[in-house]
């Protein structure tokens, strides 16, 4: 709050007042140039402010719902068909990234056999603590 100990406010308003009574002509347009886009700014800025305070919209959540009279091999092959979806969701999402790692210039392949070999040990100490 250093900055304000050195501010005159009645200093700037005496100077306001004695540019607005120059009689030149341009000192009206000057300051209407100086004032409109910091005006226009600010206004920006609380709208953007009163926009991003109000509250999100509520979602909405659904649940599915299966009849009493649903078997328990009905409820596997329900859980099979989405295991299957998920699965191939996985699998387009590695592929996406393969692409994009492609793209950027890394060895992909590489990237992979390593993981592939570091999951490769974690499984074998586990087995070898399991032991």
């Amino acid at each position: 709050m250093s900055f304000f100990r050195d501010v005159s406010f009645r200093n700037a308003g005496s100077d306001l007042i004695s540019f607005l009574r120059m009689s030149e002509r341009h000192s009206l347009p000057l300051l209407l140039a100086a004032c409109v886009p910091t005006a226009i700014i600010i206004y920006t800025f609380y709208l953007d402010g009163m926009e991003k305070s109000k509250a999100p919209p509520p979602t909405v959540t659904y649940f599915e719902s299966w009849p009493a009279t649903r078997t328990i091999e009905e409820s596997k092959a329900a859980i099979a068909e989405r295991q299957k979806m998920t699965d191939k969701m996985i699998q387009r999402e590695k592929e996406a990234y393969k692409a994009f790692g492609r793209a950027v210039g890394m060895d992909v392949e590489r990237i992979e056999r390593e993981a592939k070999a570091e999951a490769a040990k974690e499984a074998a100490a586990r087995s070898g603590a399991a032991k």
